[in-house]
C-alpha cells in the first residue's frame, strides 16, 4: 500500500465551502483533516448568555471601517483558537497544516501577521504551516504575476485597505479591489456560501481590469475554485481562487507533483 500523506487544516467554524472543495480535488492517496477555529455561535445551538466577544454588536455601517469586523464577527477573537487547533491537528500526525482564512491574516493590512499566524500553528503543533495568504503570495510568483485585479466577498474598505496594502508590500501591483455588490452590508458570515458559481463567474468580468494580467479570487468559503477555469476561458488571464492557491501549495510541500485537471491553470503546474 503506498504512503498516504495528511493534510490537516484550520478553517472558521462557518465556513461549509474549504472542505468539500479540498476532498473534490485531492487525490486519493493524500488525505485532509479539518478542525474548526470557533468565531461566534451563528447556527441553531442555544444562545450563550455569556458575551464571548466573538460576534461584534455594531451597525453594517460602523464594520465597513473596522478591520476585526468580518461579517460580523471578530477575526482577532476567532484567531484566539488557532494554537488550540493546530495542536489538536498534531495528533493525526499531519505532513502539514493549513491556516485556510483569507480574512482572519489579512485584516491586518501587513504581511508580517500572516507570517506569525504560520509560526504560531508551527511552534503549538511541531509540523509545518501555512496560510491561504502565503499560498496565494507564492502562487502568483510562481505564475509570474504582476499586476493583479482582486473581486472578492468583502467590503470595499477591507479590500482596498487592507488586502491590497499587504498585497502591493509583497510586491504586485494592484490595479483594482472590488467587493461583490450584495456582500457590501452582509453581517453574517454564512452569507458569503450562498452565492453560486455562476453569480461569481458574472461578476468577476465586470471589475477586472484589462491591464492585469491576474484575477485573484480571495475568500475561502466563497465557491470561487469552480469558477477559475470558466472565468480563465472567458479572460484569457491567470485566475487564482485561495482555496486553489491553498490546496496547491499544500500539495507542493508534501512532494506531489501530478497535474490536476479542470480547476485551473495553477493547479496544472505541480511540478
Amino acid at each position: 500500500m503506498p504512503e498516504t500523506k495528511r493534510i490537516g487544516a484550520l478553517v472558521p467554524a462557518t465556513n461549509p465551502v474549504v472542505e468539500p472543495d479540498f476532498y473534490r480535488v485531492l487525490p486519493p492517496e493524500i488525505t485532509v483533516h479539518f478542525e474548526r477555529m470557533f468565531n461566534g455561535d451563528w447556527g441553531s445551538q442555544p444562545k450563550s448568555s455569556e458575551n464571548t466577544g466573538h460576534q461584534i454588536s455594531i451597525s453594517s455601517e460602523e464594520a465597513a471601517t473596522v478591520d476585526t469586523a468580518l461579517f460580523g464577527f471578530d477575526a482577532d477573537k476567532m484567531n484566539e483558537d488557532v494554537s488550540r487547533g493546530a495542536r489538536s491537528l498534531s495528533n493525526i500526525k499531519p505532513d502539514i497544516l493549513v491556516y485556510a482564512c483569507t480574512s482572519g491574516t489579512y485584516h491586518k493590512g501587513y504581511i508580517q501577521f500572516d507570517r506569525e499566524m504560520s509560526k504560531e500553528m508551527q511552534l503549538a503543533s511541531g509540523v509545518e504551516s501555512i496560510t491561504a495568504v502565503g499560498a496565494c503570495i507564492e502562487a502568483f510568483n510562481f505564475m509570474g504575476s504582476k499586476r493583479l485585479s482582486i473581486a472578492g466577498p468583502y467590503r470595499h474598505f477591507h479590500l482596498r485597505h487592507r488586502l491590497k496594502p499587504l498585497l502591493e508590500e509583497s510586491g504586485f501591483e494592484v490595479l483594482s479591489a472590488d467587493g461583490e455588490p450584495w456582500m457590501q452590508d452582509s453581517m453574517n458570515p454564512l452569507e458569503i456560501e450562498e452565492e453560486s458559481v455562476q453569480t461569481i463567474i458574472d461578476f468577476v468580468p465586470t471589475v477586472v481590469k484589462d491591464e492585469a494580467d491576474t484575477v485573484f479570487l480571495p475568500g475561502t468559503a466563497w465557491r470561487g475554485l469552480d469558477a477559475v477555469e470558466p472565468l480563465e476561458k472567458q479572460l484569457g488571464k491567470t485566475v487564482i481562487s485561495v482555496n486553489q492557491a491553498t490546496i496547491w501549495l499544500a500539495l507542493r510541500r508534501i512532494g506531489w507533483t501530478e497535474a490536476i485537471q479542470g480547476f485551473g491553470s495553477l493547479l496544472r503546474n505541480l511540478g
